[in-house]
């Protein structure tokens, strides 16, 4: 058991690495100048939404007010070409993002502009060109003209392949949503093997717990000698003690991929599924994550091995995963929730039926009633 929650903190953290690097944005380098600075930063991949943010500093001794930035072009030209601007207007005012109309002196704020390009353009660094205004302590109204670029990279070779395979279910199901499921349910089929070893591997453990038990108490002056005859138990039974790591951690790579390659795609920009807008923009109604808390609770209570005693701590973080998730899904893109939500209801009608199979293979509980011939 201790294997297994070691096994589940280790994916843990692999998710939230991976999470980390999907979410890193730009950073600002420290400004020691005096004055109004204005900064920009943007980062990103084609086919994809990029954040470009513009910082205005004010390093002055007094406040300034009414501060607007205004997106003048890219690449010189004025219509933004080759990106578009996804989400909101070409012109904001600070006070709509700050709650106020003043920036006090040695504070900054921060306008957001989300751009986004529908072709695999070239990957290069891009000129921009924004235009600050605000009015001095004085009243009078000033104006910054402030040059940047945005760094458009190279686009992740595996995210771009999953990307593909999306693509082409796509042009058979015009609908993105209904894509992404497909396309889950297809990765679920191909990990199915996998799934099923790693609990034969558990059962086969789970029903030599007992006898497992009896060599610890036999030799629980010797741990060396409980550990050998420990490995010979699990020899002359054909068990391995990694069977029940090694496929799934075979698999997390490839729903990893899966999961990066939803993240952020432009083409959901423009997709509508159910009562969803678009499949880049959190659910207005929570319905998305609430169905997060129930898969994976679902998927938690079908995991366990018929006659295994959940410890306490498992039964700990089967309760309370699904919430902490449930609850970090509330700003995830519904393209990412529909692989999940997808995931785990079919991982729970699997875990079902492999179970099944295995307590009339392996009999690893007693049947009721007459014993199958």
């Amino acid at each position: 058991m201790k294997k297994k929650l070691l096994l589940i903190l280790i994916g843990m953290l692999m998710f939230s690495i991976f999470i980390t690097g999907c979410a890193g944005g730009v950073s600002f380098p420290d400004v020691t100048e005096s004055g109004v600075i204005v900064q920009i930063a943007g980062r990103g991949r084609p086919m994809e939404n990029i954040p470009l943010s513009v910082r205005i500093t004010n390093n002055t001794t007094d406040f300034i007010s009414d501060v607007k930035v205004k997106f003048i072009s890219i690449d010189n030209r004025s219509d933004l070409s080759p990106f578009e601007l996804w989400k909101g207007a070409r012109e904001v005012d600070i006070k709509e993002i700050a709650n106020t109309a003043i920036v006090e002196s040695g504070k900054a704020v921060t306008a957001t502009f989300t751009i986004t390009s529908y072709d695999y353009i070239d990957t290069r660094a891009y000129p921009v060109t924004f235009q600050v205004s605000y009015r001095d302590n004085n009243g009078t109204l000033q104006t910054i003209t402030k040059n940047g670029i945005i760094d458009l990279v190279v686009p992740n070779k595996f995210y771009k392949a999953m990307r593909d395979v999306i693509e082409f279910v796509h042009r058979f199901i015009p609908n993105y949503g209904l894509a992404i499921i497909l396309v889950t349910l297809l990765l679920k089929i191909l990990t199915h093997p996998l799934t099923k070893k790693q609990f034969k591997s558990t059962a086969g453990m789970t029903k030599l717990q007992p006898e497992i038990k009896k060599i610890q108490k036999k030799y629980k002056g010797d741990p060396q000698k409980a550990n050998k005859e420990t490995m010979k138990l699990y020899k002359e039974h054909n068990v391995s003690m990694f069977g029940g790591c090694l496929p799934l951690l075979v698999q997390w790579p490839l729903l990893l991929v899966l999961f990066g390659s939803l993240t952020n795609y432009a083409p959901f920009n423009l997709e509508r599924f159910l009562w969803l807008s678009n499949l880049n923009t959190p659910d207005a109604y929570y319905i998305m994550s609430v169905l997060v808390l129930v898969s994976m609770f679902v998927q938690s209570k079908t995991s366990q091995m018929p006659g295994q005693v959940q410890e306490q701590n498992m039964k700990m973080m089967m309760y309370f995963l699904p919430v902490i998730f449930a609850v970090w899904s509330i700003k995830w893109a519904p393209s990412l929730l529909l692989y999940w939500i997808t995931f785990s209801f079919v991982q729970a009608g699997e875990q079902l039926y492999i179970l099944k199979h295995l307590a009339r293979v392996t009999q690893i509980v007693p049947k009721k009633g007459k014993e199958e011939k």
